[in-house]
């Protein structure tokens, strides 16, 4: 008897902790976060094939525009700001 009872308050738990999980993976308490929208654009100094991440990012936060950050795509540099 006392194993079924034990049973029963397990599955209850994990019953209990399937109904309060929010789907956002990190127990976030139910808060909604507004994401920024990302403009992108080429870079206009550099239009040579590019090899570095960082190499971009200091090219576009040079550049009139108001980039704020670059990444290498496709062996080009891409400027980002935000929206």
């Amino acid at each position: 008897m006392e194993l079924k009872s034990r049973a029963t308050v397990c599955a209850l738990l994990v019953t209990l902790l399937l109904l309060s999980h929010d789907g956002n993976g990190g127990g976030g308490g139910g808060k909604m976060v507004a994401e920024a929208r990302v403009c992108m654009g080429k870079s206009q100094h550099r239009s040579f094939p590019c090899i570095s991440d960082r190499l971009c990012s200091n090219e576009c936060v040079k550049e009139e525009g108001g980039w704020t950050a670059g990444y290498c795509h496709l062996r080009y540099c891409r400027c980002q700001k935000a929206c």
